[in-house]
């Protein structure tokens, strides 16, 4: 049995007759009679009732029909991967995505990845602080979205370009500001515990230590942001998340800001993109840079 002879049965059905079918594949009425013969010699029986004007597939023919669907696709799967890596494209790719960058400013990018590089593996890589910059400079990432200062990225030799900003916002529970007993500087914080996401990275250059956290603070250290505003909701702690992650929280009054009077403590970041200063990158890493550009 020949995947020609498959695509021969599937044209037959599709078209209702065998001249139909010859005109759809560019070949003469013979050669499709002859397929199908060879086809039903191999099954052992009739796949087509042939008393109408169309053909009508037999039970056993349905059958088959129906299983060569599924062989024929598999089949046009594997040669549309053949030619994905005959072009060189990426078998993988990995993009390393700081927890306070908002993951909606790469959804449509993806989006339009899913459709032009199907055959493409994505890893999304959650990172914090350090860690994505650690991830390019590593090579374990062909790209980032993180926050960071220009100059940083300028001195690792990253090409990179902007993308939005956001806000840490220092929050915390009603219960556990009521508790506090309306604080008025940072020191009244001290004996309530500071929640912490820990670096994913070795914590290098300006990561080289604890931001926001002042001498003599309580804290508790997680690993992910998601956790950390779990236990900020739950009034166990207070800390620093970005805007997009406790909207809704904020809207319903589960978390709140701490204001300290002359104490700025929410503060702007800048979401990039960025890479390695390369002459030369592939088809699917070049192709998300420039969606992002756009």
């Amino acid at each position: 049995m020949k995947l020609d002879q498959l695509k021969v049965l599937r044209a037959v059905v599709e078209t209702g007759t065998v001249k139909s079918a010859a005109e759809s594949l560019n070949r003469t009425q013979p050669a499709v009679s002859q397929a199908l013969k060879a086809l039903e010699f191999q099954t052992g029986t009739e796949l087509f009732d042939r008393s109408g004007y169309r053909l009508e597939l037999t039970a056993v023919g349905r059958r088959v029909y129906l299983q060569s669907l599924r062989v024929l696709a598999e089949a046009e799967d594997l040669t549309q991967l053949i030619r994905h890596f005959e072009k060189g494209q990426e078998e993988t790719i990995t993009i390393a995505i700081d927890a306070a960058a908002d993951p909606n400013l790469m959804t449509p990018v993806l989006a339009g990845l899913q459709t032009r590089f199907p055959d493409t593996r994505v890893i999304l890589r959650a990172e914090v602080l350090s860690g994505a910059i650690e991830a390019v400079q590593s090579g374990n990432a062909a790209l980032a979205l993180a926050p960071a200062i220009p100059v940083m990225l300028e001195e690792e030799g990253f090409d990179y370009m902007p993308l939005a900003g956001s806000v840490m916002r220092n929050v915390a529970a009603p219960s556990l500001l009521d508790a506090m007993n309306t604080p008025r500087t940072l020191a009244d914080l001290r004996r309530f515990h500071q929640v912490i996401a820990r670096d994913s990275g070795q914590a290098s250059g300006l990561f080289d230590r604890e931001l926001g956290v002042q001498k003599g603070q309580r804290r508790w250290y997680v690993s992910d942001l998601h956790m950390k505003k779990q236990l900020l909701v739950a009034g166990l702690g207070w800390g620093r998340l970005p805007e997009h992650l406790i909207a809704e929280e904020l809207a319903q009054d589960r978390l709140r800001d701490i204001v300290l009077p002359h104490t700025h403590l929410n503060f702007e970041i800048e979401v990039f993109i960025f890479r390695q200063r390369r002459s030369a990158m592939r088809p699917v890493a070049t192709h998300l840079w420039d969606a992002f550009a756009h």
